[in-house]
């Protein structure tokens, strides 16, 4: 990418994201320049025409010509009529030469920058501007432009979270949802400070490992406990419930999801892809949306019908049975609709059934998390980047990707202790294998849960890489494998030699598992 200064010249742009770019551009074109050659086609200088936007330009030059770029409009042909063919060729279009003369190599045109081959011509229409900044309505927010969501929460992170202060959090595993809410309706209550969770009955200083613990069963009794959302797992739509609003509900499960985010755990991960899209005030493509997916069964049946309205025998049959019912849905229109009218009206019943009439839950849960440093806001904006933590792009952990997360600490090498620990290895490798042909109950995630407290890799990632590390049992004992959520990092005893034994031991750990401190 390149920007023309006054003097006609193409300067090379740098930058990370869309708003470095416009700040670099200012009024002027912006220009491409191709990393490879362009082949140079054996045709006569013709007269330039007019041209009005970017064009392509050979960056690194064939070694035995020097390329050079002459851009004309209907003002300046007589800068073509001065050219040379036998010192420029045209390129395949009638607004850009390639300069073919030979390179003298004592010339010290030789050791010019590749930019500086390149000349605009003096009257197209750049609006050179150094000084100038565009701006537009958005210009003022840090979010406003597609930034990758690692970089979209870090910077909301900078910007709202306070350092070096800690909110305690006193939660009661039975009561995790409960104890949750009571935190954050507490008048000391504040999100912005990091919170230090401290589970009752549980020996544990949170370091990292009890925060991750909190947040991933939190999300989870927001999705299934907390009575605001309906459907098939991983594919939920929002209740309607008087009740629920009244007691402000949807607003507290805002609340909640924004707190996880902010603090760099899991979101839902539940939401329809289509409803979040509306949520988004994204157009969705409402009329293949599967009817299947809706929660209420009754509905099912109508929409399959006006789905299927194919002729105007169908439309007459439909008018009939369902006239009365789409127009309650707010599409009065049906009277007078036509067969190829169905499709809009079909999309306008989903969007009805799934986005419309949960308007207000819709509603007060969005302003939960906007509450919270308006981060719905920044969703909206960014909502493709947002759809991993809202909706159910999650793959099962693989085998592979487990492996990659774990460093081992082994002892010296020739060591007895490094046989040990070698022998234990093969046999937790044995182990990682029976869990890839489902011959195991268990599963990746149920042990990246035993070593850091989250079922996955956190959106900001971990401050380190979880480990796994040995301990030496003593004689006549059996102690099970343990490990530190906060330093992330896995005991595994040495010298197994029975993968079957270490299979039963990490299961019982992560099976009889109750809490910080207890097994």
């Amino acid at each position: 990418m390149a920007r023309a200064d006054k003097s006609r010249h193409l300067h090379k742009m740098t930058g990370n994201t869309v708003a470095d770019f416009k700040k670099d551009l200012g009024r002027s074109r912006l220009y491409v320049i191709p990393h490879s050659d362009i082949p140079l086609p054996s045709t006569s200088l013709p007269t330039a025409t007019s041209t009005t936007g970017p064009t392509p330009m050979n960056e690194e030059p064939p070694q035995h010509s020097e390329a050079a770029l002459t851009i004309q409009n209907d003002s300046n042909n007589s800068l073509a009529e001065t050219l040379d063919p036998e010192e420029w060729q045209n390129a395949g279009t009638p607004e850009v030469y390639y300069r073919r003369r030979p390179l003298d190599p004592t010339s010290e045109e030789v050791n010019r920058s590749s930019m500086d081959n390149f000349l605009i011509a003096a009257d197209s229409d750049e609006e050179e501007d150094e000084d100038f900044v565009p701006h537009d309505l958005a210009s003022d927010d840090p979010f406003s432009d597609e930034m990758d969501i690692v970089t979209i929460i870090k910077m909301f992170r900078e910007k709202h979270l306070t350092d070096g202060q800690k909110l305690t959090v006193i939660i009661r595993r039975r009561k995790l949802l409960e104890s949750a809410i009571k935190a954050i309706k507490r008048p000391t209550f504040c999100w912005t400070t990091t919170p230090h969770i401290e589970f009752v009955g549980e020996e544990a200083d949170d370091l990292g490992g009890p925060q991750r613990e909190f947040f991933r069963l939190l999300m989870k009794e927001v999705q299934g406990s907390f009575g605001i959302f309906e459907g098939k797992p991983g594919q939920v739509f929002m209740t309607y419930d008087q009740a629920a609003i009244e007691h402000q509900k949807y607003f507290l499960a805002g609340n909640l999801v924004a707190w996880s985010i902010v603090h760099g755990g899991p979101s839902i991960k539940c939401l329809d892809p289509t409803l979040f899209q509306l949520m988004c005030g994204q157009e969705a493509r409402l009329e293949e949306f599967d009817w299947s997916v809706i929660p209420d069964v009754e509905i099912h049946s109508k929409l399959q019908k006006l789905q299927e309205c194919k002729t105007s025998d169908d439309l007459v049959s439909i008018k009939q049975i369902l006239g009365d019912w789409i127009a309650d849905c707010g599409i009065p229109q049906i009277f007078n609709a036509r067969v190829e009218d169905i499709p809009k009206i079909y999309g306008n019943v989903v969007k009805h059934c799934i986005f419309l009439r949960s308007a207000k839950p819709i509603q007060q849960f969005t302003e939960g998390v906007n509450s919270f440093g308006n981060l719905w806001d920044v969703v909206t904006k960014n909502w493709i980047a947002f759809l991993p933590l809202f909706t159910n792009m999650q793959e099962p952990l693989s085998k592979a990707a487990f492996r990659c997360l774990l460093t081992y600490n082994y002892s010296t090498r020739g060591s007895n202790q490094r046989e040990a620990e070698e022998e234990t290895i093969y046999c937790w490798e044995q182990v990682l294998n029976m869990i890839e042909d489902k011959s195991s109950d268990l599963t990746y995630e149920d042990l990246l849960v035993f070593i850091t407290g989250a079922d996955e890799v956190p959106t900001l990632g971990f401050s380190s890489k979880p480990s796994v590390d040995f301990f030496t049992q003593e004689d006549g004992q059996r102690r099970l494998p343990y490990s530190s959520t906060c330093a992330m990092i896995l005991y595994l005893p040495r010298g197994l030699s029975e993968e079957g034994e270490l299979h039963a031991m990490l299961s019982q750990c992560v099976r009889e598992c109750v809490g910080f401190g207890k097994v």
